[in-house]
Protein backbone atom coordinates (compact mmCIF):
# COMPACT_ATOMS: atom_id res chain seq x y z
CA UNK A 1 0.00 0.00 0.00
CA UNK A 2 1.23 3.49 -0.83
CA UNK A 3 2.68 5.61 1.96
CA UNK A 4 0.25 8.40 1.08
CA UNK A 5 -2.74 6.11 1.68
CA UNK A 6 -1.27 4.76 4.89
CA UNK A 7 -0.73 8.31 6.14
CA UNK A 8 -4.35 9.15 5.27
CA UNK A 9 -5.64 6.19 7.29
CA UNK A 10 -3.24 6.96 10.13
CA UNK A 11 -4.63 10.48 10.42
CA UNK A 12 -8.21 9.18 10.42
CA UNK A 13 -7.34 6.61 13.09
CA UNK A 14 -5.54 9.17 15.26
CA UNK A 15 -8.49 11.56 15.00
CA UNK A 16 -10.96 8.80 15.94
CA UNK A 17 -8.73 7.81 18.85
CA UNK A 18 -8.65 11.38 20.20
CA UNK A 19 -12.43 11.65 19.91
CA UNK A 20 -13.02 8.36 21.71
CA UNK A 21 -10.54 9.22 24.46
CA UNK A 22 -12.22 12.59 24.92
CA UNK A 23 -15.65 10.94 25.12
CA UNK A 24 -14.38 8.37 27.60
CA UNK A 25 -12.97 11.11 29.80
CA UNK A 26 -16.34 12.89 29.80
CA UNK A 27 -18.26 9.67 30.44
CA UNK A 28 -16.16 8.80 33.51
CA UNK A 29 -17.55 11.80 35.36
CA UNK A 30 -20.86 11.21 37.10
CA UNK A 31 -23.58 13.63 36.00
CA UNK A 32 -24.49 16.42 38.37
CA UNK A 33 -27.96 17.86 38.18
CA UNK A 34 -27.70 20.08 41.26
CA UNK A 35 -30.94 19.00 42.90
CA UNK A 36 -31.02 17.10 46.14
CA UNK A 37 -34.24 15.14 45.74
CA UNK A 38 -34.82 11.42 45.48
CA UNK A 39 -36.01 11.77 41.88
CA UNK A 40 -32.87 13.65 40.89
CA UNK A 41 -30.66 11.02 42.53
CA UNK A 42 -32.51 8.26 40.71
CA UNK A 43 -32.13 10.11 37.42
CA UNK A 44 -28.42 10.69 38.13
CA UNK A 45 -27.93 6.98 38.84
CA UNK A 46 -29.65 5.97 35.63
CA UNK A 47 -27.73 8.56 33.60
CA UNK A 48 -24.43 7.34 35.07
CA UNK A 49 -25.36 3.75 34.20
CA UNK A 50 -26.07 4.88 30.64
CA UNK A 51 -22.69 6.62 30.50
CA UNK A 52 -20.92 3.47 31.69
CA UNK A 53 -22.71 1.45 29.04
CA UNK A 54 -21.60 3.82 26.29
CA UNK A 55 -18.04 3.74 27.65
CA UNK A 56 -18.06 -0.06 27.51
CA UNK A 57 -18.89 0.06 23.80
CA UNK A 58 -16.18 2.63 23.08
CA UNK A 59 -13.34 0.72 24.77
CA UNK A 60 -13.21 -2.17 22.25
CA UNK A 61 -13.35 0.37 19.41
CA UNK A 62 -10.38 2.17 20.93
CA UNK A 63 -8.49 -1.14 21.20
CA UNK A 64 -9.11 -1.82 17.49
CA UNK A 65 -7.81 1.63 16.59
CA UNK A 66 -4.72 1.14 18.76
CA UNK A 67 -4.07 -2.21 17.07
CA UNK A 68 -4.33 -0.59 13.62
CA UNK A 69 -1.95 2.20 14.62
CA UNK A 70 0.50 -0.39 15.92
CA UNK A 71 0.30 -2.22 12.59
CA UNK A 72 1.08 1.03 10.80
CA UNK A 73 4.17 1.54 12.96
CA UNK A 74 5.30 -2.03 12.16
CA UNK A 75 4.61 -1.68 8.41
CA UNK A 76 1.92 -4.38 8.64
CA UNK A 77 -1.13 -2.23 8.00
CA UNK A 78 -3.66 -3.45 5.45
CA UNK A 79 -2.70 -7.11 5.88
CA UNK A 80 -5.37 -9.61 6.92
CA UNK A 81 -4.60 -11.21 10.28
CA UNK A 82 -6.19 -14.48 9.24
CA UNK A 83 -4.96 -15.22 5.71
CA UNK A 84 -2.15 -12.70 5.28
CA UNK A 85 -3.74 -11.23 2.16
CA UNK A 86 -4.36 -7.58 1.46
CA UNK A 87 -7.34 -5.83 3.01
CA UNK A 88 -9.08 -3.95 0.21
CA UNK A 89 -9.23 -0.18 0.14
CA UNK A 90 -13.01 -0.55 0.02
CA UNK A 91 -12.97 -2.09 3.50
CA UNK A 92 -10.32 0.26 4.89
CA UNK A 93 -12.26 3.30 3.67
CA UNK A 94 -15.28 2.17 5.70
CA UNK A 95 -13.37 0.85 8.71
CA UNK A 96 -9.68 1.74 8.74
CA UNK A 97 -9.23 -0.39 11.87
CA UNK A 98 -10.23 -3.58 10.02
CA UNK A 99 -8.15 -6.65 10.82
CA UNK A 100 -9.61 -8.98 8.20
CA UNK A 101 -10.03 -9.01 4.44
CA UNK A 102 -13.44 -9.34 2.83
CA UNK A 103 -13.20 -13.12 2.37
CA UNK A 104 -12.11 -13.78 5.94
CA UNK A 105 -14.86 -11.48 7.28
CA UNK A 106 -17.42 -13.58 5.40
CA UNK A 107 -16.06 -16.78 6.95
CA UNK A 108 -16.23 -15.33 10.45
Amino acid sequence: MENQLIEKFKKRLEKAKREIESNLKILKKPPEFGEDTVDAESFESQEFANQLSVAQTLKPELEEIDAALLKISKNQYGVCEKCGGDISLEILEVAPESRLCKNCKRQK
